[in-house]
């Protein structure tokens, strides 16, 4: 409990740290935060051509996918701003070889490279979704039941959980293999499946999507709970979260019993 409370105040210290970077130069931020929000629009509206040229996705009505587009919005600002940061840290560490002083600190160096990962400018894409979803809600029934914003919370919950799983992930690759080029861009075209609803695909993606990598807690389920159409597949996704952020430690650790250090 005492390592837990101490990554707690970490966090704040480094959440605090990166909000005063972000003020020296507060013009840039808001500029920064300007497009941000601007370019996050992007997607719904290119969702809305979608719609009004074809005939959308089976099962979906514009306003749904509109819903979608904003809670998918959301949760990137969530993400961001939680740990947008994480992959940058990891990478400069262990190509500047300053790695080993984590093994030094007196948290595990997981939890530092977690705690590190608060990013100022994910709250653009967190006011775009918000924006969005303010305007969806206007045209679609929401069921907003206790019921149903406990388990809103359990899901996001569990998809920060997943999320934080695959940057373990990510850091684990890392600090084995040094330099891999477009690791990153590998992760993200994978995530790009949480992009669209899981319905559309093929019965097997779709069972991966949900029980293998569950990036359906990350938009596709929420959407479901406040249309009021969730399944109980969603308590799938969220035991394959909890599993996958367990196996993602066990490897960690595998990983760090293994490292050798950037110079061998």
């Amino acid at each position: 409990m005492s390592t837990l409370t101490g990554l707690l105040r970490l966090y704040v210290w480094h959440m605090k740290l990166s909000v005063s970077r972000a003020m020296i130069y507060r013009f840039d931020f808001v500029t920064g935060l300007l497009v941000s929000v601007l370019v996050s629009g992007i997607g719904p509206f290119v969702q809305y051509l979608f719609f009004t040229q074809t005939r959308g996705y089976p099962g979906w009505t514009l306003s749904e996918i509109l819903l979608f587009q904003g809670l998918l919005l959301l949760w990137f600002g969530i993400r961001d701003l939680l740990f947008g940061d994480i992959r940058g840290t990891v990478m400069n560490l262990v190509w500047k070889g300053d790695f080993d002083r984590l093994l030094l600190k007196p948290y595990p160096p997981i939890g530092v490279i977690l705690c590190s990962g608060f990013n100022l400018g994910g709250i653009g894409s967190l006011l775009a979704g918000i924006l969005v979803l303010s305007l969806a809600a206007r045209r679609v029934e929401l069921h907003l039941s206790p019921g149903t914003l406990l388990m809103l919370l359990i899901v996001t919950l569990c998809g920060l959980l997943l999320y934080m799983a695959i940057s373990v992930l990510f850091s684990s690759i890392l600090i084995m293999l040094v330099q891999m080029g477009r690791i990153g861009e590998m992760f993200d075209r994978i995530m790009d499946f949480a992009n669209y609803p899981v319905n559309i695909f093929p019965l097997f993606l779709r069972t991966a999507l949900i029980v293998g990598l569950p990036f359906a807690v990350w938009t596709y389920y929420p959407a479901q709970l406040l249309l009021n159409r969730a399944d109980h597949r969603i308590w799938f996704a969220a035991a394959s979260c909890l599993v996958l952020f367990w196996l993602s430690l066990k490897l960690w650790n595998r990983c760090l019993r293994n490292y050798t250090s950037a110079g061998g």
